[in-house]
């Protein structure tokens, strides 16, 4: 657990994706996420999340375009 938070601690970016309610409380508490985030991340849809860059969390939505979605879904 330790080497795992060494190396997300060195990460400049990142993506943290719908959590479920079991473990979302220990997401909030390594990232110092508000209380609204957590209800975000437990509720969050397909390609919504919340990108944490450089200290500044921010929620965004991933949205497959229909030239992608010719590349994946073929």
């Amino acid at each position: 657990m330790k080497n795992g938070r060494t190396i997300i601690n060195i990460c400049p970016t990142v993506y943290i994706f719908k959590q479920n309610s079991s473990s979302v409380d220990d997401i909030v508490n390594f990232f110092h996420l508000s209380e609204g985030t957590k209800e975000f991340l437990t509720s969050a849809s397909p390609g919504e999340c919340v990108i944490s860059l450089n200290g500044s969390i921010t929620a965004i939505k991933f949205e497959v375009t229909p030239y992608e979605k010719n590349l994946v879904f073929t």
